[in-house]
């Protein structure tokens, strides 16, 4: 996958992604993963959410034409507030590199991601994060209700 690391690239064909999709990267700048993620799901959309600026404006640059043609979206919010919008279709599949609220360095912020990524899934959508060969699914806890909060 042209653009990836080895690493990265390995993660992304790990994913099981299919055309259509609606995917949620956590912790996704600058946007390398999202791309190649874009180009395996054809007219579904993924959303990268990042809890830095900074690295949401590197993901807008570097990810533009994917942008510009609605396969790709970005949101500055760090995963422990992360929330539908009002009217925002849930995600089927959610995945995360390197986020320390999901692989244990940040345990209490841990529990409030994995609620809210639950949230945003629809029933039976998945998430994996890195750390497993080259990815683990995380267990989900039960969601707490409607998609909106």
């Amino acid at each position: 996958m042209s653009g990836l690391s080895s690493r990265l690239g390995a993660i992304v064909s790990a994913l099981p992604l299919a055309p259509g999709m609606r995917v949620l990267e956590i912790g996704g700048a600058p946007g390398a993963a999202a791309k190649a993620v874009a180009r395996r799901i054809g007219e579904g959309h993924i959303l990268v959410i990042d809890r830095s600026a900074r690295g949401i404006a590197l993901t807008r640059q570097n990810a533009s034409a994917e942008i510009e043609a609605g396969t790709l979206s970005v949101r500055h919010v760090a995963v422990e507030e992360f929330r539908l919008l009002p009217g925002e279709a849930p995600f089927d599949l959610a995945f995360a590199v390197r986020v320390g609220a999901l692989d244990g360095r940040h345990p209490r912020a841990g529990q409030v991601a994995l609620r809210r990524i639950a949230d945003a899934l629809r029933p039976g959508g998945r998430l994996f994060i890195d750390g497993g060969d080259p990815l683990r699914e995380l267990d989900l806890p039960p969601r707490s209700g409607p998609h909106v909060l």
